[in-house]
Order: C-alpha cells, then structure tokens, then sequence
C-alpha cells in the first residue's frame, strides 16, 4: 500500500480509497479500460444550440407525464392560499415555469402589503375544488379550468401546463 500524505483526508476513510486515487492518476486505464473506449465516451459539443439538445428544456410527451387533473387542482388550490397568504410561494416553485414564479411573488406581496396597511387577519380560506375541465391542444400542454369554491364565492383558474424535463409545469397561469 502507498503511503499519501494524512492531511490529504481529514476524515477516516477505508482501504479502498487507495484503489480509486490509482484509477484517478493513472486515466482509468489501471482496470483495463481501453483507450478507444476512452476517447469515445467523452461528448463534445461545439455549438451552443446543440449543448440545448442535451442539457437544455426537454419537453415530454403526455403519455410520460401522467395525469394532469390532481396537478391542475394542486396548483388552483395553491395560487388561491398563496394569494391569501397562508401558503408560501416556494411550495409550489416546482411546478410553475420562472414568469409564472416571478410572477406569482409579485402578486403575494403586493396581496401582503394590501392586507399590512388595512390591518386585516389573515383568515385561512375554507377551498373546496369544483369542477376540472382539461383541453389538450396538443402533445404534451394542456390547457384546464379549475372552479374553486370558497365561502360563499367561486373562483375560476385557468392553468396552461407544459410538460417540461418529466414533469407538468404551469407556463401560464391567470386567477379569475
């Protein structure tokens, strides 16, 4: 076994480690691994719009994603608490696109700020999902209206999502 220096591992380690720092120095070829494997398993990408094709947004087909009605009631639900002020807006981040975010956050404070002048309690809003209605225009966006039932007033969201990176994601989103 080679000595290396102790300061290199503050932490304990175990023996294997040795195995590993010599398949780092020595390329990988310490295990047999042959160097037209090497050379081909590296990607370059030369351009910027093909590094997009691989690291980028990739969007899904709707059969990956599932359904969208419990995603389409969550997100009504949660722009409603949101915009009441008792849900943060980082409970829903995943689900909603940067613009809806940014967004969503403008409209909270500017609710916030409403509520901190006139003084008002922040009342938890007793929400009952109504009917979902979901259109596909195409492969992978759907476009639903979600009826949101409240004491005594019902509101109507229109959710635009998009299936982005495995997951539906709200590109648009409007509270009537």
């Amino acid at each position: 076994m080679k000595n290396y220096p102790q300061n290199l591992f503050p932490v304990r380690f175990k023996p294997w480690i040795f195995g590993i720092l010599d398949f780092i120095r020595a390329g990988g070829s310490s295990i047999g691994m042959s160097p037209q494997l090497k050379a081909t398993s590296k990607r370059k990408v030369s351009n910027p719009i093909e590094s997009d094709d691989y690291f980028g947004t990739q969007f899904e087909s709707s059969a990956n994603l599932g359904d969208p009605r419990p995603v389409l009631a969550f997100l009504a639900q949660a722009v409603i608490e949101t915009l009441a002020g008792i849900r943060d807006i980082e409970q829903s981040a995943r689900w909603l696109t940067d613009g809806v975010y940014q967004q969503l956050r403008q409209k909270s404070q500017e609710a916030s700020r409403a509520r901190a002048q006139s003084q008002a309690k922040i009342l938890r809003p007793n929400l009952a999902i109504g009917k979902i209605t979901a259109f596909s225009p195409r492969d992978g966006v759907i476009e639903g209206v979600v009826i949101v039932h409240n004491q005594g007033r019902a509101r109507a969201v229109a959710i635009r999502l998009e299936g982005y990176n495995g997951r539906w994601r709200a590109k648009t989103l409007a509270v009537l």
